[in-house]
Formats: C-alpha cells, sequence, structure tokens
C-alpha cells in the first residue's frame, strides 16, 4: 500500500470505519458485517513476553501461559480425565491450531507494519481515540465501568490502546488485502442456486390439526341406538359432533369427551411436514383432507378402516420453493464471502510459510505438556 493511502486510511477511519472502509467498497475495503465473516484466527492483543516457554515471531513473543490462559476452559477438564500418553493424542490438534492462529495474527501485524509509513503511530492516534470513545459509549460514558471492563481482559488503559493500535493496522491491511472486485455472471448465480435450492431455498409445507377418533368397536350399548350396528352409531355420532362444533362447541372439551386418541390435549396432533410420510396408517389419510381445507374449517365424518374421525384445520403452510430471482442478491453475497475467504486462506498460506513451522510444533508440543503438568491427572 502507498503512504498516501496509509495517510488517508488512517486518518479517515476509526475501528469500525476501517472495517467498512472509505471510498469506493469495490476498493478492497468491507462493512462490519462483511469483515465479521473474514475468520481472523485470534483478535487478541498480541502481548510482550511474560517468562516461562516463548516462541518468537518477528518481534512478538508468544508465551505458553497465554496459550494456556485460552486453552483452559476447554483442555482443563480433558487432562483430569485422561493420562498424559491420551492427553497428547486427543489435545494436539487444539494446541497446534491455537499456536498457529497466534502466529498467524503476529504475522499479520508484521506484514501490515512493514507496508506502513514510518509515523503511522501519529496518524493511528485519532483512530484509537474515536474507538475508545465508542467503547465507553457502550458503558453509558461510564468511565470505571469501561475500565472495569478492559481490567478484566486483562489490559489496562495502555495497552488497550496499543491493542487497538495493532487492531487497526491489521483489519486494514487485510481489507485491502482482500479485493471485493469480483463479479459473477447469471449463470454461475443460477447454477449455485440450483445446486443449493433443496436444502436451503424450499420451504417445507406444515399443517396443524385437531382430531376427534372414534373407533366403531370401542362404542358402548349405550351409544348405540335400536337398530343401529355399531358403524351406523359411530357415523351417526360423529354427525351430531360436527354439528355441534360447526354451532361454536369447544372441539377440545368433545374430544376429551369422545376421542379414543390425543384426549390429553383436546385431540390437538404436534405440527405436521406435509408430504413426510410420518402419520401412521390408517391417520395418514388426515392429511390428504387437511390440505384441501382452510384453517378453522371443520370436516366429519371421514371414515377409515374401524376409525370415524372429525377433523378441524388449525393452521397451513403451504410447501413452495423461494424463486431464483427473490434470493438472487443474496446468493451473490454467499459467492462473494466464498471468494474473499478462499482470498484470506491464500494470504494466510503464503504468510505461514515464512514461519519455521519445526519451531511452532516444538512449541505446541511444549504446551502439551505444560499443560498435563499444570491440570493432568496424574499429577
Amino acid at each position: 500500500m502507498k503512504r498516501q493511502d496509509w495517510v488517508i486510511a488512517v486518518l479517515c477511519l476509526a475501528v469500525v470505519v476501517v472495517l467498512a472502509g472509505c471510498g469506493n467498497k469495490n476498493q478492497g475495503k468491507f462493512t462490519d458485517e462483511e469483515m465479521a465473516m473474514i475468520p481472523l484466527a485470534n483478535k487478541y492483543a498480541l502481548p510482550d513476553a511474560s517468562g516461562g516457554y516463548t516462541l518468537k515471531v518477528y518481534s512478538q513473543t508468544i508465551t505458553v501461559d497465554e496459550i494456556l490462559q485460552a486453552a483452559e476452559k476447554n483442555m482443563k477438564p480433558m487432562a483430569a480425565q485422561l493420562g498424559r500418553d491420551a492427553f497428547r493424542v486427543q489435545s494436539q490438534d487444539y494446541f497446534r491450531q491455537a499456536v498457529r492462529g497466534k502466529t498467524v495474527d503476529i504475522l499479520l501485524y508484521e506484514e501490515a507494519r512493514k507496508q506502513a509509513p514510518d509515523n503511522i503511530d501519529d496518524m493511528l492516534e485519532k483512530g484509537v481515540e474515536s474507538e475508545i470513545a465508542r467503547f465507553v459509549a457502550g458503558y453509558n460514558n461510564n468511565y470505571a465501568l469501561a475500565e472495569k471492563a478492559i481490567k478484566e481482559m486483562g489490559m489496562d488503559w495502555k495497552s488497550f490502546r496499543e491493542y487497538q493500535k495493532k487492531l487497526i493496522m491489521t483489519q486494514s491491511y487485510i481489507s485491502d488485502a482482500l479485493t471485493a472486485e469480483k463479479r459473477f455472471s447469471n449463470q454461475e448465480l443460477l447454477d449455485y442456486y440450483e445446486s443449493v435450492r433443496k436444502e436451503y431455498f424450499t420451504q417445507v409445507g406444515i399443517i396443524e390439526f385437531s382430531l376427534i377418533d372414534m373407533m366403531a368397536d370401542k362404542l358402548t350399548d349405550k351409544q348405540i341406538a335400536p337398530g343401529e350396528d355399531k358403524q351406523q352409531a359411530a357415523e351417526r355420532i360423529c354427525k351430531e359432533i360436527t354439528s355441534q362444533l360447526e354451532n361454536g362447541e369447544d372441539f377440545a372439551a368433545l374430544a376429551s369427551k369422545y376421542s379414543y386418541t390425543m384426549r390429553a390435549s383436546g385431540g390437538r396432533w404436534t405440527p405436521h411436514t406435509i408430504g413426510s410420510g410420518s402419520l401412521p396408517k390408517p391417520y395418514d389419510i388426515v392429511e390428504e383432507w387437511a390440505v384441501t381445507m382452510q384453517p378453522g374449517e371443520i370436516k366429519g365424518p371421514i371414515e377409515v378402516e374401524d376409525h370415524y374421525f372429525v377433523l378441524k384445520l388449525e393452521s397451513i403452510q403451504h410447501g413452495r420453493v423461494i424463486p431464483f430471482e427473490q434470493v438472487k442478491k443474496q446468493i451473490e453475497q454467499q459467492l462473494l464471502f466464498q471468494y474473499r475467504n478462499q482470498q484470506y486462506t491464500e494470504l494466510v498460506q503464503k504468510l505461514i510459510t515464512t514461519a519455521d513451522v519445526v519451531r511452532l510444533e516444538r512449541f505446541s508440543q511444549s504446551c502439551i505438556e505444560v499443560a498435563y503438568n499444570r491440570w493432568g491427572k496424574d499429577q
């Protein structure tokens, strides 16, 4: 980046604005939301050495203590349950990634520093002041509360200022390195839509219904009128129930009295996905009727085998596929994010090749050993 570009970027932008960029957003500057999606390995301060095992990466130092502090929540319970050899095996990927993430943070910062003008610290002051003002405003402009929050992060105002400077530097560098200038053809967008349509852009149909389920062979002698058989009696009672419901009677009360299933819920069934085939026989016929009805409508009797149903449709949401034109912008944003993510991965991979991989591995193993010495069940 040219010196004048750094001057403009820093003087016109506080932290939030640095992320969003100034000027043309197709010139490598992103919004807060876009930057939030870029997978920065760690957004932590880059502390100086504090003693103990350390790993030097250019002008910065990573300590075992800071790696363990970040890992304690996840790794301490594991160490307390496993023997040393098992812990080494199961924790090594975690510690490798933690060390790699810290290293990437430093490499990004160092690269940003290389491209910055010599007087960058002076130019950063305005951005830092703006960020501190925003931070304090988040605590209703209560300076004491803001200071307490900073202490809980393990920093004081001085280290917080330095952290913000490094954050501005790193994110400015990333936003400039990852160009946002990428165009996708309509066919590319359509191809992606077709590839994910079923998974992301298809809304399933949902129905909710209440059901009174009468079974002819369960009727008592008192329910069967003279000259009727059980089937005739069940059909007559269902017609009477339907009439009562149409005249305003409470469905749940009638279901509790007459239904042989779902009495406790007043005949109300849980929402059902249309076309899922999850309703067992003979209740699968209920779906066929329900999809032809309007919410609040009542049908009965519906005869299926030895069952006589009275059905009330509570609600229905018909399934549909969201049209391409409605999600075209969303698809474009997703493809752009994937493109930027690929750029970021390539940038990080390029930087990490400058690090001593053997030293990173040795340091990771040292972190594992110290972690187990502190937390392990055999200690």
